[in-house]
């Protein structure tokens, strides 16, 4: 256990918290199955986090009983997507920031391939797949990754509700989130992003509108503009915003209070 213990103590004296199973063989000088074991030793006393195929994260001290997933998804993610274009994104980023009031699950990264991976750590992953251009568009590094801004996980959240869990998580991301998001750069990122942007921002707009939110937004709507649903998942018609032409699938006091509570 000493000689495990060691490997631990070298990775963190060169200020590495995470390894691949072939830099903790170099270490051990080890067979393949002697390092495995090391490893597997290491996860099962609680000092080491398997978050996937041949990556392990130190936990770190006071932290022995939380997944490294949890303690650090970026250095999860990051590690998962090593090499890849990728982007922690939707209702993961939104979670990140702080605008929801229960945890998100799954791991939402997006990327410009699929992987075999099906789970970072002990949390499911799902995949997004996005064009290499717009992968990093508003994204900012995050320790060992990349996460969607402020403004980018709202607006992308707006164009695919799905990925959110609905209006109600929707309309909860924006009520809290709508006294620091800058509404000009939700307005040129929807531009860069085309028809689906532009549709994510007239969802914004119109929940901000309606609930009364302190985020101004004026995307460009003629008469002439198909209507939208605001739930693209779901066509019911309870009330019709004529200003930006967005369908409702719930009442506004019916949203209102899933924000007010």
């Amino acid at each position: 256990m000493a000689r495990q213990l060691d490997l631990i103590d070298n990775f963190v004296a060169n200020g590495q918290n995470e390894f691949t199973f072939e830099e903790a063989r170099e270490l051990l000088g080890g067979s393949r199955g002697a390092t495995s074991n090391a490893l597997r030793r290491l996860t099962k006393n609680g000092l080491l986090d398997r978050v996937t195929h041949g990556h392990y994260a130190i936990r770190p001290l006071g932290s022995l009983g939380t997944s490294a997933v949890t303690d650090d998804l970026a250095l999860a993610v990051g590690a998962a997507f090593e090499g890849k274009q990728h982007r922690i994104a939707y209702a993961t980023a939104v979670s990140g920031f702080g605008l929801l009031s229960h945890p998100v699950r799954t791991v939402m990264v997006a990327c410009e391939q699929q992987t075999r991976i099906s789970h970072i750590g002990n949390r499911a992953l799902k995949v997004i797949i996005e064009r290499p251009e717009t992968i990093h568009l508003e994204a900012d590094v995050f320790e060992r990754s990349w996460r969607s801004t402020l403004e980018r996980a709202l607006l992308e959240s707006a164009m695919r509700v799905d990925l959110i869990g609905g209006i109600d998580r929707l309309a909860e991301a924006l009520a809290n989130g709508a006294n620091v998001a800058d509404p000009l750069r939700i307005s040129q990122l929807a531009r860069e992003l085309g028809h689906r942007g532009r549709a994510g921002e007239r969802r914004l707009a119109s929940l901000a509108l309606a609930l009364d939110l302190p985020l101004h937004l004026n995307p460009e709507v003629g008469p002439r503009q198909p209507v939208i649903h605001l739930d693209p998942s779901d066509e019911r018609s309870v009330w019709s915003d004529g200003v930006f032409r967005v369908k409702w699938n719930a009442s506004i006091d019916e949203v209102r209070s899933v924000i007010d509570n």
